[in-house]
């Protein structure tokens, strides 16, 4: 069948399509991808912290426009096609929406509300826009060059490349406590997600039927028919803690070894007192 779309055409309205996941254009994405988040963090790891957070300031803007554009161009075409808006699948209560909220609070903030962003963004949201640039799943609905392919491949790069920059230019230097601190976005946001989940029979956060991870959706419809999804919601909730420590163990693993290479360095760069004193002179 002949593929016939346009740029901004909806899911449905594309004919010939089967999925995009893993072509050609995409694998290439994510080379290119991976290659310049790991150029921006060395290029810019020694950024003023002022102007870092001016970028941010500025991306938080775009991200939140890119959203809205997002949210009124889907519901466009479920409104006109008699559908009507749809709760259950295009609210911004998403784990991947807390990149906006936390951005926003990091970018326009001050003291703790901050440094818990910060610590989100850092790590949680980090690593899932590093998995989103691989695994995309909105290739599994549209072309590669299509507004709904590239809003969730730009979406999720950002995320990754934000969390990677917060780090290198030690905007945020991660604790271990940092691993339940990242996590309070999380909780805040499930307090909305969850009654969500129920009322429209959505899987936002993925704390309902665990959609696109096949150990939790299983997980999930045992639980279910036991009557256990409430657990379910909470053993999903907790998972996202191992995203956090998986960052934040690494980062210390860095953090060890250059302190165990340091010493040597400064070692090998002081002189040996006799080196730097003059023989004495025979008079």
């Amino acid at each position: 069948m002949q593929l016939l779309y346009h740029f901004f055409d909806y899911k449905g309205f594309i004919t010939g399509f089967d999925s995009d996941l893993f072509g050609v254009e995409h694998i290439i994405y994510i080379i290119l991808a991976y290659i310049s988040v790991v150029l921006l963090g060395i290029f810019l790891r020694n950024v003023n912290h002022k102007k870092f957070n001016t970028f941010l300031k500025v991306l938080s803007i775009c991200v939140l426009v890119l959203e809205i554009t997002k949210i009124t161009w889907e519901s466009y075409f479920d409104i006109t096609t008699g559908r009507g808006f749809n709760y259950g699948g295009i609210l911004p209560l998403y784990t991947c929406s807390l990149f906006i909220y936390t951005l926003l609070i990091a970018a326009w903030s001050k003291g703790k509300a901050r440094e818990v962003s910060l610590s989100f963004l850092a790590t949680i949201s980090m690593l899932s826009g590093a998995i989103g640039v691989v695994q995309c799943n909105g290739l599994n609905w549209y072309p590669f060059w299509t507004f709904g392919a590239w809003y969730s491949l730009i979406f999720h790069y950002l995320m990754f490349v934000v969390g990677v920059l917060i780090l290198t230019t030690r905007t945020k230097v991660l604790k271990w406590k940092d691993i339940v601190i990242s996590w309070i976005p999380m909780v805040i946001l499930s307090v909305i997600a969850s009654p969500a989940n129920y009322a429209y029979g959505a899987d936002y956060m993925q704390i309902y039927e665990g959609s696109g991870v096949p150990l939790f959706s299983s997980l999930a419809e045992v639980m279910a028919a036991a009557n256990l999804r409430p657990l379910f919601t909470i053993i999903m909730l907790s998972a996202y803690m191992i995203l956090s420590a998986v960052v934040v163990s690494f980062c210390k693993l860095i953090e060890y070894i250059m302190a165990k290479k340091a010493p040597n360095q400064k070692n090998d760069e002081i002189k040996k007192p006799e080196d730097s004193i003059a023989e004495p002179q025979n008079v």
